[in-house]
């Protein structure tokens, strides 16, 4: 099995690349900024940066692309705006190759919840987010059936150290689910 990683607005990051090490498989981070490592001061600022040089289309986009190519099983796991960019792209292109999505705290699929999910998708909700209730989003798209909705304990970035949301427990309790 193949993995692929689609980061949040921070791009490709040690940590990142620790975490998807830790599979030890083969793995791609996929990130909105091309590889090159990002000088992050806080959230705002860098939010900012991603919607200047990447934005949430530009990112499925680029997405698009990437999982058109895919030619072996893989899964893909994406954070934050990864996971909505992974969410809107494995239904859009409908790779066969492409197994299962693991999506955590995908917030932007609150404005695409008529994605129709062509394979099995695990969205990892935290516990609250600022601007929908979480529930209700929850509620929609677990409709359909190959979708397993979960809310943490946890606040939005859990899995990220560089975001404010990050929780150590939450981070090593997930890694132990995935790597399992």
């Amino acid at each position: 099995m193949k993995y692929i990683f689609v980061s949040d607005i921070f791009g490709k990051t040690a940590p990142l690349s620790h975490f998807a090490r830790q599979f030890n498989a083969e793995h791609q981070i996929i990130d909105p900024y091309n590889g090159q490592l990002q000088a992050v001061v806080d959230e705002p600022l860098q939010y900012a940066h991603f919607v200047d040089k990447c934005d949430h289309d530009g990112y499925f986009q680029k997405l698009n692309s990437i999982l058109t190519k895919v030619s072996e099983s893989t899964t893909v796991i994406g954070f934050s705006a990864g996971g909505a960019a992974a969410w809107r792209s494995v239904a859009k292109v409908k790779n066969p190759h492409i197994k299962k999505l693991i999506a955590f705290y995908p917030s932007q699929i609150r404005h695409h919840l008529d994605v129709a999910a062509p394979i099995p998708c695990e969205i990892i909700f935290p516990r609250q987010e600022p601007h929908f209730d979480v529930y209700t989003v929850m509620e929609k798209v677990s409709t359909q059936h190959k979708i397993t909705c979960k809310v943490s304990d946890y606040q939005h970035g859990f899995m990220n150290p560089l975001s404010a949301g990050f929780n150590s427990a939450g981070y090593q309790y997930f890694s132990q689910y995935l790597l399992a």
